[in-house]
């Protein structure tokens, strides 16, 4: 998947990303994302992407990609979003759960290639079920995210993480790494990503959200750890 509008890769991504940011989506006009020629754009890559996917013709490189991690990975679960309606590659890879009498602690590790640049991101996910703290209209059980570069338990995770990256490296050779805190703490306003409702109550979003992925919403309950 080539993206149409091809983002240069610098010394330092974040002009790049804001860049990228600017051509796909209004920001600071105050139109909706569907009159935006940039926007149209991103929408025909994610269009694309499903059509390829639900045809089995995906390009050479996603496809080495799904293999190499499961191949790498074979003793966790590799979980891949390819049909994701967001322009990018999404695979996560789950790691053994901790259980405590008051909370649960689940694990992955998280790739996502974004086909709006030529970068990518990887990071450490931490879901913490709260068993004891209710929240919501059901009283279901509160949960905190944290997300990071490492998991201080598993003792190979930096080892992980290089694995990764070289297989990312070698099946998409023009995409470069960036630092999952760079995306997750440089906010833009005046806009909303793909996937968003345009809440006028969010007056910002993350470079993350309008990139990589719209799954997670930095808020209270979401902490982003070096």
């Amino acid at each position: 998947m080539v993206p149409e509008i091809k983002i240069s890769v610098c010394d330092n991504p974040f002009f790049d990303l804001v860049k990228a940011v600017y051509q796909y989506y209004p920001i600071g006009t105050r139109d909706v994302n569907e009159a935006f020629p940039g926007y149209g754009k991103l929408t025909t890559i994610v269009k694309d992407k499903v059509e390829r996917l639900i045809s089995n013709t995906l390009p050479a490189a996603p496809s080495k990609l799904d293999s190499d991690i499961r191949n790498s990975f074979n003793n966790l679960a590799v979980l891949i979003s390819y049909h994701h309606q967001f322009p990018n590659y999404a695979i996560d890879i789950r790691l053994p759960k901790i259980e405590y009498v008051e909370v649960g602690l689940n694990y992955k590790l998280s790739l996502r290639i974004s086909l709006l640049t030529n970068y990518y991101t990887i990071f450490f996910e931490e879901v913490i079920l709260h068993k004891n703290l209710k929240a919501g209209f059901n009283q279901t059980p509160s949960m905190s995210f944290a997300v990071s570069s490492s998991i201080g338990h598993i003792a190979d995770a930096e080892n992980m993480v290089q694995i990764l990256k070289t297989i990312v490296e070698t099946n998409f050779p023009d995409h470069k790494f960036v630092n999952h805190v760079l995306l997750f703490s440089r906010k833009i306003q005046g806009g909303y990503p793909h996937g968003a409702d345009g809440n006028p109550f969010n007056k910002e979003y993350s470079l993350y959200n309008f990139l990589f992925d719209n799954e997670y919403q930095v808020s209270e309950d979401f902490n982003v750890v070096y």
